[in-house]
């Protein structure tokens, strides 16, 4: 393993990703003349940004754009209530240490309509991950 350290100037790609006021995150690739960087920024930050590239005249190629969601707008409230239920009483525990018919008189539904909101749940969950997830 060998690490190499050097000082450059400032350049203006630094200058326009700071007047963005996204925060510089490491490591940076330099290659063929070309400083890869993976950005983690709103929409608006972003836009800023290329803005300020575009401004003054640096040349840039986005390789990707990933778009993330809040978490809290995955489930639906009531698929909500029941996940972080169901989590605090244990029922995700092994072994459990609560029924879904337990949870199910807790929201004062049948154990049927429990099962379906739980896998209305759980389904969203799972999705999700396996499509942020893959390769």
């Amino acid at each position: 393993m060998l690490l190499i350290q050097f000082m450059i100037p400032i350049s203006e790609t630094y200058n326009a990703l700071i007047a963005s006021g996204i925060p510089l995150r490491y490591p940076a690739l330099l290659q063929d003349g070309w400083f890869s960087k993976e950005v983690t920024a709103s929409q608006e930050r972003l836009g800023e940004y290329t803005d300020e590239l575009a401004a003054t005249g640096i040349p840039y190629q986005v390789e990707s754009l990933t778009q993330s969601h809040d978490s809290s707008e995955l489930l639906t409230e009531r698929q909500w209530e029941f996940v972080t239920e169901a989590v605090e009483r244990g029922f995700y525990n092994t072994p459990r240490d609560c029924t879904l018919t337990e949870l199910a008189e807790t929201f004062d539904i049948n154990i049927s309509a429990m099962s379906r909101l739980r896998h209305r749940a759980e389904s969203r969950i799972i999705t999700r991950f396996v499509a942020e997830a893959a390769p």
